[in-house]
């Protein structure tokens, strides 16, 4: 049954219950060293406990943002997928940035997960 209350926000570990976020907040992973204008790859994983992905409960996408640009969408399909992704990107200029990860599942609502990461020369 869809929790009403989660709709109104986008979650994070800090705002949903935790047993919730567990199995939504996206966890993203990338390499230890970014470099300017050089692609990279960014792995998304939704949730640090698997979530399900049957008809009636799953993860309908994962958003992926660099700050506030927006860069890419993954989309699922409740039982033929895993809510996992990999998506390789470039970004162009250096500096500390902030990856942010949007999942959204159909009963739970909206999650965000983010990730710091530093761009260097």
């Amino acid at each position: 049954m869809a929790e009403p209350s989660l709709f109104c926000q986008v979650n994070t570990s800090a705002t949903g219950p935790a047993e919730t976020a567990k199995k939504h907040v996206p966890v993203i992973t990338v390499p230890s060293v970014i470099k300017v204008g050089q692609p990279f790859t960014v792995n998304i994983k939704v949730g640090e406990a698997p979530h399900v992905m049957e008809n009636g409960h799953f993860i309908q996408f994962i958003d992926l943002y660099s700050g506030h640009i927006y860069i890419s969408r993954v989309d699922f399909t409740a039982e033929l997928n895993k809510p996992e992704a990999t998506v390789t990107i470039v970004l162009p200029h250096e500096g500390k940035r902030l990856l942010r990860a949007f999942s959204r599942c159909n009963l739970h609502g909206i999650w965000e997960g983010k990730k710091e990461i530093d761009v260097a020369k």
